[in-house]
């Protein structure tokens, strides 16, 4: 995120915005509709904020959660 936030003024404040985002191409042979936020397997949930803060990507508590346990709690 900091290569981008470099190259483009704008991004910094933008990425500011965003909380969590869906990182990863949708794979098609990859869907799962059991899986929360995202389309396929093969996608990643960031959380933004602490990748911020922590200068690394760091996955968001959801992403490995599936829509069943979600719901339940």
């Amino acid at each position: 995120m900091d290569v981008m936030a470099s190259k483009y003024d704008f991004t910094k404040e933008f990425i500011s915005y965003i909380d969590v985002l869906v990182d990863g191409e949708f794979h098609e042979e990859e869907k799962d509709l059991s899986i929360v936020y995202r389309g396929s397997r093969n996608q990643r949930i960031v959380d933004v904020k602490k990748s911020l803060l922590s200068n690394e990507v760091v996955l968001h508590e959801k992403d490995a959660v599936r829509l069943g346990e979600y719901n339940n709690g």
